[in-house]
């Protein structure tokens, strides 16, 4: 898990009532467990939460940065899985994203999801994106 909670406020969930504000785990501590966990013969890592995409907010870093730390140290033979992100945090990186997901060592699989198909539902959802942001991140990374 590479951080806790999620930064969102949609209206269905008590996800962030129940347990507080976003929590994420620095750069450094996730590399060092990953380094421990391969040296320990682990050949596959998933990095996953809440959202992971939101990875980073709450202490100055992002997603991306995690990602090519990671991909340094993945040793050959082993893999990295990314877990489920909302689309407007793979919006601002949809270019390092797609290059990340592009490295022999990372799967080419992202789970983002699809809430509604309907814009006046997911703003009611205050899911903070639209149909249009979904698939402008779906056709991108389709495209490469």
């Amino acid at each position: 898990m590479v951080k806790r909670l999620c930064l969102n406020a949609c209206t269905y969930c008590k996800t962030k009532h129940a347990r507080g504000d976003l929590a994420s785990y620095s750069v450094a501590e996730l590399v060092d467990r990953a380094i421990q966990s391969f040296q320990e013969g682990v050949c596959e890592i998933w990095l996953t939460s809440e959202d992971t995409g939101a990875y980073g907010r709450d202490i100055g870093t992002d997603l991306p940065t995690l990602l090519w730390k990671l991909v340094e140290v993945i040793p050959e033979g082993a893999m990295l899985r990314l877990g489920m992100t909302n689309p407007p945090y793979i919006l601002e990186h949809l270019e390092e994203m797609a290059k990340i997901l592009l490295h022999p060592r990372v799967y080419s699989f992202l789970h983002v999801p699809v809430q509604t198909g309907s814009d006046s539902v997911l703003m009611d959802m205050k899911r903070e994106y639209c149909i249009a942001d979904f698939k402008r991140v779906a056709d991108f990374l389709k495209e490469q």
